[in-house]
């Protein structure tokens, strides 16, 4: 059986990947392929930037990103749905844009997306401020107070959600099994192992190897970091979307007494910039004292 799991990143697809890896193999080795970003069509074999290559195999696992309008995320639309035509199974993953923006802002930190240093520091530095005092500043004011750079980001992401949303429905009626994150990890799982064929064990996690990519494993996070000056930006941007998808749109309800995790936070971003194979990574005493300090501040 041949499978592939499609998706923006921040969606799940990491998790779906460690879930249904295991469940295929209940039917015999997997040859698993993680996040290639091209499949040669005439020798049929999936390949990685880092040099890995996989042959296409009669069972397997694959697992791609979506690229987003301005192709930086992963495979264009078009040439997944051409490539993985054929195949027996075809998932894709959304997510409740709200809540993926913040986990895409988090991970955006990690070192192989070569994030530069003063802006690291800044985002960082902002992110304390905001872990510490929740109502001060608005999410979207983290990536930019720039007023300039922020309309160009709702209007880049407004266009980018409108494009996804008429791709979705092409994927629909190619017959893609769509799932929401927000199922996946309350583990909702009954239409997918149906559609799969395969029984799907409960209380899985993601593998080890992947476990730098997880952050909170839940959702409606975006209740918590959100402000009320977050909800006049994003509401346009965010809500058609929403509405295409089956989400409330008219659910827009904060946390009136919010609590951020720094684990969830500057925490996450802290360890994902000064990974230990990166060019930032942090020898074991001064990364002590950076959490150290940081248990100080609350």
């Amino acid at each position: 059986m041949r499978t592939v799991i499609y998706g923006q990143p921040k969606s799940g697809t990491t998790y779906a990947f460690s879930l249904l890896a295991e469940a295929m193999s209940q039917g015999g080795d997997v040859v698993e392929v993680f996040e290639p970003r091209s499949m040669d069509r005439q020798s049929k074999v999936f390949k990685r930037r880092d040099g890995m290559t996989w042959p296409l195999s009669d069972h397997m696992l694959v697992k791609v990103l979506y690229a987003d309008a301005n192709l930086r995320s992963g495979w264009p639309g078009d040439e997944a749905r051409a490539v993985f035509h054929d195949f027996d199974k075809k998932i894709f993953i959304v997510r409740d844009p709200r809540d993926r923006w913040i986990s895409g802002f988090f991970y955006r930190w990690f070192h192989l997306h070569q994030p530069l240093l003063a802006d690291f520091k800044r985002a960082y530095r902002l992110t304390l401020h905001k872990e510490k005092h929740p109502g001060d500043m608005p999410f979207h004011s983290l990536l930019s107070q720039d007023p300039t750079a922020q309309a160009a980001w709702a209007k880049e992401h407004k266009f980018a959600l409108d494009e996804l949303v008429i791709y979705m429905d092409q994927l629909r009626a190619d017959g893609w099994h769509v799932m929401t994150y927000e199922d996946l990890v309350d583990e909702k799982w009954d239409d997918l192992a149906k559609y799969m064929g395969l029984e799907l064990r409960k209380g899985h996690g993601v593998r080890p190897a992947f476990r730098h990519v997880s952050r909170s494993n839940a959702h409606s996070n975006w209740r918590r970091w959100f402000t009320v000056e977050d909800l006049a930006y994003y509401q346009p941007i965010f809500n058609d979307f929403l509405t295409s998808q089956g989400y409330d749109a008219t659910d827009w309800q904060l946390d009136p007494s919010p609590e951020l995790n720094p684990s969830e936070g500057s925490a996450y971003m802290h360890r994902l910039f000064h990974h230990a194979n990166g060019p930032q990574a942090l020898n074991k005493d001064l990364l002590s004292q950076c959490i150290a300090r940081i248990k100080r501040l609350f």
